[in-house]
């Protein structure tokens, strides 16, 4: 019992964290419905009707639209829809720190000390995880009931309970993948960012298979697939029992295939050794030039990861430009959408490639970002910070150099895939300005640089709550984009966001926003510079 209230408590900050995005997430969304779709029912027939168009044109990120005059068909399509990728992150991150990060941080060794099996370990983790979990998706869904019943639309609560079980369910898989792909590397870093991929691509399969392309029984393979196979909360929607039940038993064979690797594989190795060192070991230092230069040498230990991302949102890039112009022709034939559109100086395709592609690139890139946080929590347990302490390098270099390591990761991942999105404009009759795509993807940067900033600084605060806090500012800074035009809020809320500070530079850039997240980025740098000077290391 003490091991299992253990393995809960080690996921109980993660829980409440993901409680209260998924709550404010479900409460705004259940509160704004009557806002969006109007109060008679010929308001409420037009809306939907609009946004069901406009909504399978979206398909790429969201559920097919379905019912948008009812609390349930909008609920399914917007909230649901992303906060389904933000639990199966959540759950990923844990799946690694609960396969990998505690064997890090030496606690294995010790519980196996005690007597207790490898097995029984890693099943009491996970069983850990699914108690915090359901708390966790249950308050969620209690949120999301509660705006909906401000809104004077009541959900079923049988309907709600059906919706609660396939989130669930898929968070489930994340956390399998996590604890799976862990048993292949020696590092929970390098587990994230595997797990993270695997992730990423399971999406793009889903949404492709949402944009009408078709890719047969590929499309079984993504777990969201199975999840929009549910829609307990549509009139005459159900749970699909088939689909969800395949959910859990993925999960629970992925869990199985990660416990059996754990007991065969030596603590700190992997399952799985690819080849074999060409030479004898030697202490003479590795010729790899890159690895004497200051940030270069941290961008070349990552290369692969780096590549890894690269290639996933490049492949997403290719398809969102390839979708532009029928998204676009499909809106601009509603007067009303045409109306608003006119309104925001969307004139020509290259201004909705800077809306559709670099609104999603960001996201992408801040997830890329938490991932590196997640890492650098991870040297602070598992001694390597320390490690390069002793070597002589001061507390101010190592923030500094992360930070830039990173920057020039990101700056490789989104040149790259900027560089899809202008091939695939040309191949599909789109004119993009090529200065402007330069611009607009240059100033990415500051926004990652923000990023990065803060998620340091909280590591040196508190390592264990960094990637949550940080997943928590990325998820204000993306609804706060979302609802500020909706509930008319001020504009100093709206910039509280810094996805609404990077603005629509494919259209004008917004040079204050610009400065705004660069200057977030000096002082989050010289935050995080202060709190690891103040902490002891392993603390």
């Amino acid at each position: 019992m003490t091991l299992l209230r253990l393995a809960i408590r080690s996921h109980r900050t993660g829980a409440i964290a993901m409680a209260a995005i998924g709550a404010v997430s479900g409460l705004l969304n259940g509160v704004g419905f009557a806002t969006i779709v109007g109060t008679t029912a010929a308001e409420r027939h037009a809306f939907a009707a609009q946004m069901e168009l406009v909504g399978r044109q979206l398909s790429y990120l969201l559920p097919a639209p379905v019912q948008l005059d009812t609390m349930g068909g909008y609920l399914t399509w917007r909230a649901f829809g992303s906060i389904a990728l933000v639990y199966v992150f959540w759950a990923l991150l844990a799946g690694t720190g609960a396969a990998r990060g505690d064997e890090e941080r030496g606690l294995v060794e010790v519980w196996l000390a005690a007597g207790v099996s490898r097995a029984r370990w890693l099943a009491t983790r996970a069983a850990g995880f699914g108690i915090a979990l359901a708390v966790s998706v249950l308050a969620t869904i209690a949120a999301t009931a509660a705006g909906a019943a401000i809104a004077n639309e009541p959900l079923d609560t049988g309907s709600a309970l059906l919706e609660a079980i396939a989130l669930y369910a898929i968070s489930l898989v994340g956390f399998g993948v996590g604890v799976a792909v862990a048993q292949l590397v020696v590092t929970r870093r390098a587990a994230s960012s595997l797990g993270a991929i695997v992730i990423v691509a399971t999406y793009v399969l889903n949404s492709a298979s949402r944009s009408g392309v078709d890719i047969g029984t590929l499309r079984y393979l993504s777990p969201f697939y199975l999840f929009d196979s549910s829609t307990p909360l549509l009139d005459g929607g159900t749970l699909d029992v088939g689909a969800t039940a395949a959910l859990l038993i993925v999960s629970a064979v992925l869990v199985a295939l990660g416990a059996l690797a754990f007991v065969r594989r030596d603590l700190g190795g992997a399952i799985v050794r690819l080849g074999r060192p060409s030479k004898r070991p030697t202490a003479s230092p590795s010729r790899d030039p890159l690895l004497r230069l200051p940030v270069l040498a941290a961008v070349d230990q990552q290369r692969w990861w780096t590549l890894g991302w690269a290639i996933g949102i490049s492949t997403l890039a290719y398809l969102l430009t390839s979708l532009t112009r029928t998204i676009i022709d499909s809106m601009t034939a509603i007067p009303s959408l045409r109306a608003y559109i006119d309104r925001l100086g969307l004139t020509v395709y290259a201004d909705f490639v800077g809306v559709i592609w670099f609104s999603t690139a960001l996201l992408i890139l801040s997830v890329l970002a938490i991932v590196q946080v997640s890492g650098w929590a991870a040297d602070d347990a598992d001694g390597r910070l320390e490690t390069v302490l002793s070597t002589g390098a001061s507390r101010a270099r190592v923030v500094v150099e992360r930070i830039a390591a990173l920057l020039v990761s990101v700056g490789i991942v989104a040149g790259t895939s900027s560089l899809v999105v202008a091939i695939a404009a040309a191949a599909f009759g789109i004119d993009v300005p090529g200065d402007r795509l330069a611009i607009a993807t240059v100033l990415m940067l500051p926004v990652a640089f923000a990023f990065a900033a803060i998620g340091h600084a909280l590591v040196g605060w508190r390592p264990r709550l960094a990637v949550v806090l940080l997943s928590a500012v990325a998820v204000v800074s993306y609804f706060t984009q979302e609802f500020a035009p909706l509930f008319s809020w001020p504009d100093w809320v709206r910039n509280t966001s810094f996805f609404a500070l990077y603005g629509t530079p494919m259209t004008k850039v917004d040079w204050g926003g610009m400065v705004t997240l660069l200057a977030i980025g000096v002082f989050g740098t010289a935050a995080a510079v202060v709190s690891l000077q103040r902490r002891d290391v392993g603390t």
